[in-house]
């Protein structure tokens, strides 16, 4: 206990500069990260809403209440999203709580905890929506939500970052950690993107896709100056309903990893290949490349977030549009998160010393449930 104090105290100390960066006393939607610690004392309100499951919805049933929404479903869905995202926001508060101390009490972790705490606070407290006009207010708080927290997935990198060194965490319970948390928060911001579309507030989160044009406008990102002959696609196109930004966040990694790890005299004799099908059930995309293929220590960690590189990058939503030049280190881990939340794949085989194939499995019907299982941590990381 002692040493952990001590090595707390330390790097305390040390971001003591990005304390204050990072925290903006004047701002009410942010604390000093140093002086929540009365957050992870036992809390009985939020005991009763982790002893609650989330209930998790399909994409079919979302694109249902989009399509034949009335003041009723309105209401309806603003009532299920106040009372479900305390519930989703409860549980991933109880895993931050079940850090280790030194990782818990960093300022960049604090920082997303208090986030969360300060979320479920203001949303818990909404009282049951009976009117537009309530549901206006209530839309204001989503808005607000959502927007204070694009800030989570760097801060979370950078309090990661600077713990590494300490091997508080094995790497496997890092990424189950990190996975959970990444779930969890499409989830909510699904859920809430959803109803201000439903309340005219956005534009519709679901698109008319057609695998053919996801890879195309993938293909336009990567090479913007219209040198794309290094790519060649066929197979069959077909349309399906679905998140566009999370389909496109997946092609764009994928493509983009084999444009750059192909190497210049490989792409003059070869081709990175695209190759779309579908069946009844499922959307289906290859991507080969000869990129000499991925040595076997990466290949062994290629799914892990040991890799993090925010750099100058302050607010992310990991939306293709974003347009980030910088490798964050993140994009194949978070396209499986993307990918397996409404129940797809992705598998990716290498030949060291050739090349590479990807596999993504994407369903069409619609009928998956959300992958927002709540996924715990071993006690032994209390220790």
């Amino acid at each position: 206990m002692r040493l952990a104090k001590t090595l707390s105290k330390q790097l305390i100390q040390r971001h003591s500069s990005n304390v204050a960066a990072i925290s903006t006393p004047s701002s009410p939607m942010f604390h000093n990260p140093i002086v929540g610690h009365q957050h992870f004392y036992l809390n009985k309100i939020l005991d009763n809403y982790c002893s609650q499951s989330p209930t998790p919805l399909t994409l079919r049933q979302l694109l249902f209440y989009e399509r034949h929404c009335n003041t009723e479903r309105l209401l309806k869905s603003a009532n299920y999203v106040r009372t479900e995202l305390p519930i989703r926001l409860a549980h991933r508060i109880r895993e931050f709580q079940k850090l280790p101390y030194i990782l818990g009490t960093n300022p960049y972790i604090e920082s997303v905890y208090d986030l969360y705490w300060q979320a479920f606070e203001r949303i818990r407290k909404v009282p049951e929506i009976t009117t537009r006009e309530e549901n206006e207010a209530f839309c204001a708080v989503l808005e607000q939500s959502l927007d204070a927290h694009l800030v989570v997935i760097p801060r979370l990198a950078r309090g990661i970052n600077e713990c590494e060194p300490y091997r508080l965490l094995s790497l496997d319970r890092l990424d189950r950690f990190i996975n959970a948390t990444l779930r969890s928060r499409i989830s909510r911001r699904v859920l809430a993107e959803h109803h201000l579309v439903l309340s005219k507030r956005r534009q519709s989160i679901f698109t008319r896709c057609s695998s053919r044009d996801i890879v195309s406008k993938c293909i336009r990102l990567i090479c913007p100056d219209g040198s794309a002959d290094t790519f060649r696609t066929d197979g069959v196109d077909t349309e399906f309903t679905y998140l566009s930004d999370h389909i496109e966040y997946i092609v764009y990694q994928l493509l983009a990893n084999a444009y750059h790890h192909t190497t210049p005299s490989a792409r003059g004799g070869g081709e990175i290949k695209v190759t779309l099908c579908s069946n009844e059930t499922d959307v289906l995309f290859r991507i080969s490349d000869q990129g000499q293929g991925i040595p076997k220590e990466t290949y062994e960690n290629l799914w892990t977030y040991g890799n993090f590189n925010m750099g100058q990058v302050e607010r992310l939503e990991a939306k293709v549009d974003e347009r980030i030049e910088e490798n964050l280190g993140i994009g194949l881990p978070m396209s499986r998160v993307y990918a397996e939340y409404w129940g797809g794949e992705i598998k990716i085989m290498s030949m060291e010393g050739f090349g590479t194939d990807a596999y993504v499995r994407i369903p069409r019907l619609g009928t998956q449930n959300e992958n927002i299982t709540s996924e715990a941590l071993d006690e032994a990381i209390m220790s």
